[in-house]
């Protein structure tokens, strides 16, 4: 038990962090190479290769991208 209190006592937020940038950075990268299925033109051929590895994320990164964003969210 206090095992568990210390991890997320000293490395929760890190972890998190590390998690969320991860996140990101594959969004952006499903972006520039399938972007146009949000209307940026985009011409990839890498896209056919990694269609199989990426459609499962597909419909989060589309909700992720097309939200609507709010000030109060980044004032954490």
């Amino acid at each position: 038990m206090l095992k568990h209190f210390l991890f997320g006592a000293t490395f929760y937020g890190a972890i998190k962090d590390v998690e969320e940038k991860k996140m990101i950075a594959e969004y952006v990268l499903i972006l520039t190479t399938m972007g146009d299925m949000l209307g940026f033109p985009v011409s990839s051929y890498y896209r056919f290769k990694l269609l199989p590895f990426w459609l499962p994320t597909i419909g989060a990164w589309k909700r992720y991208l097309l939200r609507e964003k709010d000030v109060t969210e980044r004032l954490e």
